[in-house]
Order: structure tokens, then C-alpha cells, then sequence
């Protein structure tokens, strides 16, 4: 298990640069070879969208909504539209500009659950959200047992034009609800049609001819300041029978690769498939199935191979190295996934141990919840894990911050109430990485001591005064581990905003101390370098007023021991020692630093509190 591990990230250059694309209405298909005789072409205007990089956006993700249950009258032909009519429902309320689906949007994967899934996703187009969906290994695989049906490729692009264009609200009108049993029409139906088709992101790619090979449907889009890649690992059925649980990524990396590399210095990058780089519940992953039973998806442990074995282990290993790699390289900072069915975020290591990158695996929205279980690899080190629960996800990008939160229904325990349920959602928790920030993972007893500053953020350009950070004391004291015992570390992140013309320093965002639910971390002292104000006496530093700064529930900057759980506000002129309790903070005007003895993340600053 990793003790410490430092992300190099990018600092990210934006300016006011606006990237408008309007498509003409005629004439579009899908950019998919091989497949794009399937697509469908618009027959009304196409509203244009406009992406502006320097603006606060958010797009949203959901995760395999598959219905496993008989039908209720709530939930056609195995997909679960009760939950996926919720969950959008949510995506709305948040105002995001898209939805990422990653794979299993059905059961049975057949071409009728295919169909019944994008009428589902109705609701999105009317309030002008995209959708990009992904497939599974159930679409892949057929499981609805229909053996004329083995490409689900082309009816999943012919379903989804926009995969190929951008183009949403373009179902085609061959897709209708004649499909829907009567009971769903009455109870549960998908919304009517309304308004124009419009364009969510630009500069669509593909790996060409490996989908043309593989009938996959691997592709790669852009939107604001993001690359969004969206990874097909699958092949065709009736060619390839099983490869569902053996196929591998590994014939897209130079696609891969090309599509990271090529981005806009200093831009977000999003990497989305439907299998895990390390699964908890399942074992084959991005990069095929197990070598044996005892194989936790990447060879870790394993011995007394045969030749044919560690051909077969090679031949993975080396596609999990090349694919953490190029993702190390690139800045990419999380890989998402589904498949497993439960929450679940931990740094996976390549397994020649030179490269590492974030997975979150996202929770279901499905009647079906996994359990993790051994094997599992030391490469593979837990931050979150959450099960039996339904829930979304919520992106939010603002400048060179990223913030992902998780929202789950509070019922919780793989509940699945009548009618298909009625959940109620709640923020479980945020996981937060900035491109001009660091991070530290901080396995359970290790010290949370570290430095961070404003270099990649300009310095003392671009309007950053050039702050300095400092974690001067504090221990991880989280004893939470995984189902499987493992324990949970923590990964603190920073992030960087330019200073207000009120404040002394740069506006520090600090995050990932808290455990799931709930925002108390442990205690540990803050400690920020400032840039003494024109016309501040010496008197106002050393009284109290001038201090660090949080910013409270209505973002007003306020004493930052204010907002802890508990403790005693003390004040000391000088600098922090060791054993000084909760609440206690000072200034020591010596080495020009404010610090605070505090036990929860947010935004830091120094100036004086209103």
C-alpha cells in the first residue's frame, strides 16, 4: 500500500476564449465507420452551444440502470426508468450540460432494451441536457438471449446519433413507445418530444479502424475546458463469442494516447469505460479477464504460472502499464467506471510500479448491487467505499478545479421499494483536485504534514500574490476500511484561486480529510503565508482581527477556528508550536504566516475577519 504519493499536475492557462459550434441540420451522420449508415439525420434547425472555457459548468454521471427484476409496470423491457427518470430529475434541478452513462444501460442488451433506453432519456433532451452513453457487457454480451442480435454496436449508434455528431434530441422515429408494455405507457412513461435538436461539444473522434474491426464504439469528444474520452473495449459477438468478459482496451492506445497528448496545454481530461482498471466485487477489468482464480486483475500475487499463463499475464500487465502510463502522463486525473455496482475511489499503481492514477467506480442506479470480495492487489489503494446504494454523480468544473460529488439515497442497503422506489437523495461527500494544486495520499496513522504554493498557478503573475501552505501538524486517525478489511487512506488535495483585493494571500482550497459522510476531519494546523496589507499596523496583526480566514456556510470570510467542531478560540502572537489545542491561532508576523489549529477543509485565506 502506498503511504505518500504525489500527483504532478499542469498548471491550466485559460482565458476568455470562447468556442461556439452551430451545426447546419442537414446532412449529419454518424462518425463512426462502419456504422454510420445506421444514423439518423436531422430534420429541424440544430440550436447552437456555445462551451465558455471560463465559465463554472457541470456535467453529470449515471451508472448502469438495469432492471433484473419482472417488469412493475415502472420499468420496460429491463431497464430501470424509475430510478432513471429520478436520477435525471436530479441532473436537471443541478443544471448540468450533460449526462455520461458508463455501459450496462440495459439488462438484457438486446435490441429492444436498447431502444427502450433512449426513450428514456427524453427528459435530458427537453431541458437541453446531452447524453453520452457508453456500452457494457451486457449490451455487448445479449444477455436477453436474442441470437440473431449479437452487434448491439450499430442499434446502440443508430439509437444515439449524438455519439457520432454531437447532435441530441435526434432519436430516431422508428424508436417510439410501441415498444412499451401498456401497464409502463400508463405509469411510467418516457417524456414526449419537445423542442429543437441542439449540439452539446465538439471535435468528436474515433479510434476509426479498430471500431470498424471490432464493431466497437470507442470515441472522444470536447467541452469547455475538458477532453472527455469514452472507452469501447468490446467486439463483435457473433465473431467473437465471450469476448465480453476477455476483451481489452489495449488495440485503442495509440488512439488513446493521441487524443490526451493533443489537448490544449493545461486542459481537464476525462476518462470514461465501463469495466474497472481494478474491480472490487469483479476481477476482468479494462484489460481482459483473470489469468486465474486467484488473479485480482492485474497478476498481483500470483505464482506457479504455466507457460501458456504467464503469456496470457504478460500480455495484460503490459496494456495496464501502457494504459496508467499515458494517463499519468497526460494529467488525467480520474478514470471512471461502472460494472461493480457499488461507490468506490482508490489510486491504482501500474503493476511495474512506475505510474498511478485515480479510479472512481460509480454506484448504481439499478436494481443490482455487488459485493466486493478478494482477491484484491496491493497496487490498489482504497480512498471511499460505499455499497448497496443508489445514487448519481456531480461534476462540477470551474477554471483548474474539479469538484465530483456523490449523492446517494439515504435508505441505502440495496433498497428497491415498491413500484420500482422513491429515494431520496443527499450529498454523501466531494472528492476535489485542482491542475495548480498537489495531493498527498495519507495512509491511516501517517502524518498529514506537507507544502504546497502557488508556482503552478503563476506565481506572482496572473494576479497571485505567490502563497505558500503548510499541514504543520495532524495524523490520520480514520480506522474505516473496505468490507474486505483493507484500510482507507486519505487523499488531501489542493487548489489555488487568485486573491480578492480584501485579502492578504491567494485563496487556498484544501479537501480530502473528511470521511464519507459528513465533514469533520481529523485535527491538524493550517498555516498560510501572506503579503502584509499597506497601511496595517503592526497592533491590528498582533490583536486577533488579522488572521486565517475561512469562508463560512454563506461565503463570507470569517475566523477560521470559528468553524470548527468544538474547541476554544485562542489567540497567539507568534508562531505555531506543537500541542497547542483546537482553536487556538495566531500570526507570526516574523515569517509573515497565519496558521490555525482547525479540524475541517474548505477555502482558506488571510486578512482580517468581518
Amino acid at each position: 500500500m502506498l503511504s505518500t504519493s504525489f500527483a504532478k499536475r499542469k498548471a491550466l492557462k485559460v482565458g476568455a476564449a470562447v468556442v461556439c459550434v452551430l451545426g447546419l441540420g442537414v446532412g449529419l451522420t454518424v462518425g463512426i465507420d462502419a456504422i454510420s449508415a445506421n444514423a439518423a439525420t436531422p430534420a429541424k434547425p440544430i440550436v447552437a452551444s456555445c462551451d465558455v472555457t471560463s465559465k463554472k459548468w457541470s456535467f453529470g454521471i449515471i451508472s448502469d440502470t438495469q432492471q433484473t427484476v419482472a417488469d412493475d409496470g415502472y420499468n420496460p423491457n429491463s431497464v430501470a426508468a424509475n430510478i432513471i427518470k429520478q436520477v435525471d430529475g436530479q441532473m436537471i434541478k443541478s443544471g448540468v450540460k450533460f449526462v455520461v452513462s458508463v455501459g450496462d444501460t440495459s439488462d438484457n442488451g438486446n435490441k429492444t432494451s436498447v431502444d427502450t433506453r433512449a426513450l428514456y432519456a427524453q427528459d435530458l433532451y427537453n431541458k437541453g441536457i446531452g447524453f453520452y452513453p457508453l456500452r457494457g457487457n451486457h449490451e455487448a454480451a445479449d444477455d436477453g438471449g436474442d441470437g440473431t442480435y449479437k452487434n448491439s454496436a450499430s442499434e446502440f449508434a443508430y439509437a444515439y446519433p449524438q455519439i457520432g455528431t454531437g447532435v441530441n434530441n435526434n432519436t430516431p422515429l422508428a424508436i417510439n413507445t410501441s415498444i412499451i408494455p401498456s401497464a409502463d405507457l400508463t405509469n411510467n412513461a418516457p417524456a414526449a418530444k419537445t423542442g429543437s435538436m441542439f449540439k452539446v461539444g465538439s471535435s468528436f473522434s474515433f479510434p476509426t479502424a479498430v471500431n470498424k474491426a471490432n464493431n466497437s464504439l470507442s470515441y472522444s469528444f470536447k467541452y469547455g475546458n475538458a477532453t472527455f474520452v469514452m472507452l469501447d473495449q468490446f467486439v463483435n459477438q457473433n465473431t467473437n463469442p465471450g469476448d465480453s468478459n476477455d476483451s481489452t482496451i489495449a488495440s485503442q492506445q495509440s488512439w488513446i494516447n493521441g487524443v490526451l497528448s493533443s489537448r490544449t496545454t493545461g486542459t481537464h481530461a476525462f476518462v470514461f469505460a465501463h469495466k474497472n482498471l481494478l474491480g472490487g466485487n469483479h476481477k476482468d477489468n479494462l484489460f481482459g479477464g483473470q489469468v486465474t482464480s486467484a488473479d485480482p486483475g492485474d497478476g498481483y500475487g500470483l505464482s506457479g504460472l504455466t507457460s501458456s499463463q504467464q503469456t496470457a499475464l504478460s500480455t495484460k500487465q503490459s496494456a495496464e502499464n501502457a494504459f496508467i502510463s499515458s494517463m499519468d502522463k497526460n494529467g488525467v486525473d480520474l478514470v471512471v467506471s461502472g460494472h461493480d455496482h457499488h461507490d468506490y475511489e482508490s489510486v491504482v499503481t501500474s503493476p511495474d510500479g512506475k505510474s498511478s492514477v485515480n479510479q472512481l467506480i460509480t454506484a448504481s442506479d439499478s436494481t443490482k448491487f455487488y459485493t466486493p470480495t478478494t482477491p484484491v492487489s496491493a497496487n490498489d489503494t482504497p480512498i471511499r467505499q460505499d455499497l448497496g446504494r443508489v445514487a448519481y454523480y456531480i461534476v462540477t468544473v470551474d477554471g483548474p478545479e474539479v469538484t465530483i460529488d456523490y449523492y446517494g439515497d439515504t435508505t441505502g442497503n440495496g433498497y428497491y421499494g415498491v413500484n420500482g422506489g422513491t429515494f431520496n437523495f443527499v450529498k454523501m461527500t466531494s472528492t476535489t483536485y485542482s491542475l495548480n494544486g498537489s495531493d498527498k495520499v495519507v495512509a491511516e496513522g501517517q502524518s498529514y504534514v506537507m507544502s504546497d504554493n502557488t508556482g503552478k498557478a503563476g506565481g506572482h503573475k496572473s494576479g497571485y500574490k505567490g502563497t505558500s501552505m503548510s499541514i504543520l501538524s495532524g495524523i490520520n486517525g480514520d480506522t474505516s476500511t473496505t468490507n474486505y478489511n483493507k484500510a482507507l487512506s486519505h487523499e488531501v488535495t489542493t487548489g489555488w484561486k487568485q486573491a480578492s483585493p480584501s485579502l492578504a494571500s491567494d485563496i487556498l482550497d484544501l479537501s480530502g480529510m473528511a470521511k464519507l459522510v459528513g465533514t469533520q476531519t481529523d485535527t491538524y494546523t493550517l498555516s498560510l503565508s501572506y503579503v502584509h496589507p499597506n497601511g496595517l499596523s503592526n497592533q491590528v496583526v498582533k490583536s486577533g482581527k488579522f488572521c486565517l480566514l475561512a469562508k463560512d456556510a454563506n461565503g463570507k470570510w470569517v475566523k477560521a477556528v470559528s468553524q470548527d467542531f468544538g474547541g476554544q478560540a485562542k489567540f497567539v502572537a507568534g508562531p505555531w508550536k506543537a500541542g497547542y489545542a483546537l482553536g487556538t491561532y495566531g500570526v507570526d508576523p516574523a515569517t509573515k504566516t497565519a496558521w490555525a489549529v482547525i479540524n475541517y477543509n474548505g477555502e482558506f485565506a488571510v486578512g482580517l475577519a468581518k
